[in-house]
C-alpha cells in the first residue's frame, strides 16, 4: 500500500513538472493558443462530466451538449466581453429541442445538459482573464494561487491530516489540509502585490478566499464521482486521473479572480 501510495505521488511530480511550465507558457502567450488549450480542457472535462451523470441515471445529450461548448467557444474568441450573455443562447439551445424531440428529449435532459455545459464553461475564465489589463499577471494569479492550495492541501493533508473535513464526500479532505491550503493561497497571492496595481493585504484575503473556492470545486466534483462510484472522473492524466480530477478547483477560482480584477482595477 505505500508502495503504491509513493509511486502514484512520483507520478503525479513527473506529471506536473512536465504539464506546469507548458500551462504557464501558453497562459503567457494568451490569444488563440491559451483559448485551443482551455477550449481543450473544457470540450474533455464536459466529455467525463456527461459519462458520470450517465452513470448515475441522467441522460444528457452530448451532441447539444458539444453544440453548446463549441457556440460558447466561438463568442468567447470572436466577442470576449459578451461571454455571460451568451449563456442565455446556452440555455435556449439546450430547452429548443424540447419542442422538437419531445419525449425522445426530456426536461430532465435538459437541465442536466445545461448545467454541464455552462458550469463547466467557467473554464474559460482563464482565458477571459487574460484579455483584462495586465491579464498576464492575473492568469498567472489564478493558476498558481490554485496550484498552491491544491498542494498544501495535499502534502499537509498525507503528513498532518487527523480530522476529516467532509467525511460523508471526501474522506481524503482534512481540515488541517485545507487551513494550509488557506494559508498557501493567501501568501501566494500576496506576492503579485509586486505585478498588480493592488495592494497586498487586498491580494492576501483573495489568495484566501480564491483558496475557500478552489476547495469547493474540488468538492462539487467529489459529490458527482461519489455518485457516480468512480473514485476518478478519467485517466487522460498520468498520475492525476482526468481534466475535472486536476482542475476541478480552477472552475472556481478563475471566475472569482475575474471578478476581483474587474472590481479592483
Amino acid at each position: 500500500m505505500v508502495t503504491r501510495r509513493n509511486d502514484t505521488l512520483l507520478l503525479r511530480i513527473i506529471t506536473a513538472s512536465v504539464g506546469v511550465p507548458v500551462l504557464l507558457f501558453v497562459a503567457c502567450k494568451g490569444g488563440g493558443s491559451l483559448l485551443l488549450l482551455v477550449g481543450l480542457l473544457y470540450l474533455a472535462g464536459l466529455r467525463e462530466n456527461l459519462r458520470l451523470l450517465t452513470g448515475v441515471g441522467l441522460t444528457p445529450s452530448p451532441f447539444i451538449a458539444y453544440l453548446i461548448a463549441l457556440t460558447l467557444l466561438l463568442v468567447t474568441y470572436f466577442y470576449p466581453e459578451q461571454f455571460p450573455g451568451a449563456l442565455v443562447y446556452a440555455l435556449l439551445l439546450s430547452v429548443l429541442p424540447l419542442v422538437l424531440f419531445f419525449p425522445r428529449y426530456s426536461p430532465p435532459e435538459a437541465g442536466v445538459t445545461f448545467l454541464s455545459t455552462a458550469y463547466l464553461s467557467l473554464f474559460l475564465y482563464l482565458y477571459l482573464l487574460r484579455c483584462l489589463p495586465q491579464g498576464r499577471s492575473w492568469v498567472l494569479l489564478a493558476l498558481v494561487v490554485t496550484w498552491a492550495f491544491d498542494t498544501a492541501a495535499y502534502f499537509a493533508g498525507r503528513y498532518l491530516g487527523k480530522r476529516r473535513l467532509t467525511p460523508g464526500l471526501s474522506p481524503g479532505k482534512t481540515v488541517e489540509g485545507f487551513a494550509a491550503g488557506l494559508l498557501a493561497s493567501a501568501l501566494v497571492a500576496a506576492l503579485f502585490a509586486r505585478w498588480l496595481p493592488v495592494g497586498p493585504f487586498l491580494l492576501f484575503v483573495l489568495g484566501a478566499v480564491a483558496g475557500i473556492a478552489a476547495q469547493v470545486g474540488d468538492l462539487v466534483f467529489s459529490a458527482v464521482k461519489r455518485a457516480a462510484g468512480h473514485k476518478d472522473a478519467g485517466r487522460i492524466i498520468p498520475g492525476h486521473g482526468g481534466v475535472l480530477d486536476r482542475f476541478d478547483s480552477m472552475l472556481l477560482t478563475a471566475p472569482l479572480i475575474y471578478a476581483a480584477a474587474r472590481l479592483l482595477t
